[in-house]
């Protein structure tokens, strides 16, 4: 199951600005939100980020794959 992510990002870019910047990620953990959203900027402008915060806004549920349902329901018969 996949969760919907607010993540709030503190950028310090190379010019000296510091910015706060919020983003929505699909992801499984809040490591992997926390990844896919310092992937999102771009490498050669930024300086330091620091993680501020992250909230889950929404789940994601994945498709069932086909014939879960019926695990184990051999040795049953």
């Amino acid at each position: 199951m996949r969760k919907t992510f607010k993540i709030w990002l503190k950028v310090t870019w190379k010019s000296g600005l510091c910015k706060n910047i919020s983003l929505e990620v699909e992801a499984r953990t809040f490591q992997e939100a926390f990844k896919k959203a310092e992937k999102m900027l771009p490498k050669n402008k930024v300086r330091k980020v620091k993680h501020l915060q992250a909230d889950i806004i929404g789940y994601i549920y994945d498709p069932q794959v086909k014939g879960a349902d019926n695990f184990g329901q051999r040795k049953i018969r």
